[in-house]
């Protein structure tokens, strides 16, 4: 697939030739793709190499599961919490194929480190940080018997 804005094109006299970019990026997986992707959006030259083929190596086969940065409310860290749910929205908006949401349960018992009412404000915050169209629902609340 090749764009104007993003050519993809396997090079290889490119690479062997004077040609400078401003990144190189080593391996193909996940985590090099989207650093490639990256770079390239922001407007830098950008190289991938890849020994084998796209998703080949280790990185394929790891997890990728994609957090709203839920966990840094608890330091206090709001930015890092809107920019990880920014993260997460322009995620979902590119490549909304690779991008589900999980739901999870947290269990809350008597005397656990965070009670419930922390862990209730904490959600409410949250889902107010993630104004707007976001891949997940807002948080839900069970009783015991209901989850059940």
């Amino acid at each position: 697939m090749e764009s104007a804005a993003f050519p993809l094109r396997r090079d290889i006299p490119a690479l062997q030739s004077d040609t400078e970019f401003d990144v190189l990026v080593i391996g193909g997986g996940i985590y090099g793709a989207w650093a490639a992707y990256d770079a390239a959006s922001r407007g830098l030259r950008t190289a991938l190499v890849e020994a084998e083929d796209w998703g080949a190596g280790t990185s394929s086969a790891s997890s990728k599961l994609i957090h709203g940065g839920l966990r840094y409310l608890e330091n206090f860290e709001f930015g890092l919490v809107r920019h990880a749910l920014t993260e997460r929205r322009v995620l979902a908006r590119l490549a909304p194929h690779m991008v589900r949401p999980i739901n999870f349960v947290l269990p809350v018992w008597r005397g656990a480190r965070v009670g419930m009412g922390r862990l209730r404000a904490g959600l409410v915050l949250y889902d107010t940080l993630a104004w707007g169209r976001q891949p997940v629902q807002r948080h839900k609340r069970f009783n015991r018997d209901r989850l059940l």
